[in-house]
């Protein structure tokens, strides 16, 4: 590197540095805790075949029989979902307890899951969570991560002893619906956000929630896939007028690309955060719901139609 381009370098991290300084010097808001649910892929040796922990792949059937991490019970995308009253919605109670008991896992157990797409395994910790169970890491990073640390697959299938898992009442403090987004844009709360982590071209194509915030959620990770550090994920939602006192609802089309921005907020320390779990397919459906269209015309709500 010359010197000249050293210099430029040195110049954009001080300019960083500064953002980030003025940022949060005039962040006076708190945050929850941080940085205690997202782990490094590395941590993930220190698991493998620990008593109380169970490991979740959360690959495809296809790609968990190519290689999984050693006695990782395999969890898909499909496991977790139902497609009432559209696609991936959030599972029942008595589906997620079958499913994980059928695994061999408790509500004592330490869940440690990855996956190889960036969503799975943070709409996992969501789904957990809805269900009152706090005891899930995410590995930042997946699959590859894992790859790249050394960590050595398998395509040994474990076989745990089934399990009763018994999970709590379903959590609304995680979950925004239809009539939640629709009272947000007939009468706007000034504080409160709501976040399509849709992309432009999504936008373009078929609209948005009239007043959401677009934010394409590929924002949230480094070029590895693995996600953005607590600083400055704070600082971009800082620069999107977004604080952690503000209550934030966050929507994509099927409600998977929302779960990792979730995941990452609240390992932020984020806490007033929703899951739009019918997304942006489910407001679209309906043709009483107002849509925000790139032409700038709203369709009317139910308040506002005559």
């Amino acid at each position: 590197m010359t010197f000249t381009r050293r210099i430029k370098a040195l110049a954009a991290l001080l300019a960083l540095l500064l953002t980030a300084t003025v940022l949060t010097g005039c962040n006076t808001a708190q945050y929850a805790q941080s940085g205690q649910t997202i782990i490094p892929a590395k941590d993930v040796a220190a698991y493998i075949g620990q008593n109380g922990v169970t490991i979740v792949d959360m690959q495809s059937a296809e790609g968990y029989a190519a290689g999984h991490v050693q006695g990782a019970v395999h969890i898909a995308q499909e496991d977790i979902v139902i497609s009432v009253p559209v696609k991936n919605m959030l599972t029942s109670k008595n589906k997620l307890q079958k499913l994980l008991g059928e695994r061999g896992i408790t509500a004592d157990t330490k869940l440690v899951v990855y996956d190889d797409n960036r969503m799975n395994a943070a709409r996992f910790f969501w789904t957990l969570l809805m269900y009152q169970n706090e005891n899930v890491l995410v590995v930042d990073g997946g699959l590859a991560a894992i790859r790249a640390a050394g960590i050595p697959l398998t395509a040994e299938v474990p076989t745990p002893a089934p399990a009763e898992y018994v999970a709590g009442e379903k959590d609304a403090l995680w979950l925004a619906t239809a009539a939640d987004v629709l009272a947000q844009v007939n009468e706007p709360d000034k504080n409160t956000v709501l976040l399509d982590v849709r992309t432009e071209a999504e936008y373009l194509a078929d609209g948005k929630v009239p007043s959401s915030l677009l934010w394409d959620y590929a924002n949230l990770f480094y070029p590895d896939n693995t996600l953005k550090d607590v600083q400055t994920t704070r600082i971009s939602m800082i620069e999107l007028g977004i604080r952690p006192e503000n209550s934030v609802i966050l929507y994509c089309q099927t409600s998977m690309r929302a779960a990792p921005v979730f995941l990452r907020l609240y390992d932020a320390g984020y806490r007033n955060i929703r899951l739009y779990d019918g997304a942006y397919l489910e407001w679209s459906q309906n043709p009483n719901n107002p849509i925000d269209r790139p032409a700038g015309t709203v369709a009317p709500s139910n308040k506002d139609a005559s």
